[in-house]
């Protein structure tokens, strides 16, 4: 095994809490936002801001609701009782992290700040890269080709 291939199975055993990490990110980027010199004007976009964060959270909580209906674990590291493919998870199969990184996008608008755009972008590389190829590897074990075929017709993201 090269470096590089050590380095991402290292970074894949590790244990990230996507909920524990969207707010970790935005408390930071709220407070590197108030701490940088930005500009503090009220403006549009704060309605745009907090529109797309009710979204993103309302999304999350949505297809959340749908597991814990289900008696479906959220845990991204526990053992999945049944695969689900209603709504959102039409559209994209990850929607309770969509919801969250549209969340933190939202707060980034509605502060306007270039500092709390890196947290949407930090949330998505991390999930994306190390929380769910392990979550997928766990559903094409668990669903097999059930699993595989919703991966062809559904996308990670949008």
């Amino acid at each position: 095994m090269n470096a590089t291939q050590s380095a991402s199975s290292t970074m894949r055993n590790l244990k990230i809490h996507p909920p524990l990490l969207w707010a970790i990110l935005l408390l930071a980027g709220v407070v590197i936002h108030f701490l940088a010199p930005e500009p503090r004007d009220v403006a549009w976009h704060q309605a745009f801001g907090l529109l797309l964060a009710a979204v993103g959270i309302g999304l999350s909580f949505f297809a959340a609701g749908i597991f814990q209906a289900r008696d479906i674990t959220r845990n991204p590291y526990g053992e999945p009782s049944m695969f689900v493919a209603q709504a959102p998870y039409t559209f994209t199969r990850n929607p309770m992290y969509l919801g969250l990184a549209i969340a933190l996008l939202g707060c980034a608008i509605f502060f306007d700040s270039i500092v709390m755009i890196l947290c949407p972008v930090i949330f998505y590389v991390v999930i994306d890269q190390i929380v769910i190829p392990r979550e997928e590897e766990t559903m094409a074990a668990r669903f097999g080709d059930e699993y595989r075929a919703y991966q062809g017709r559904v996308r990670r993201w949008l």
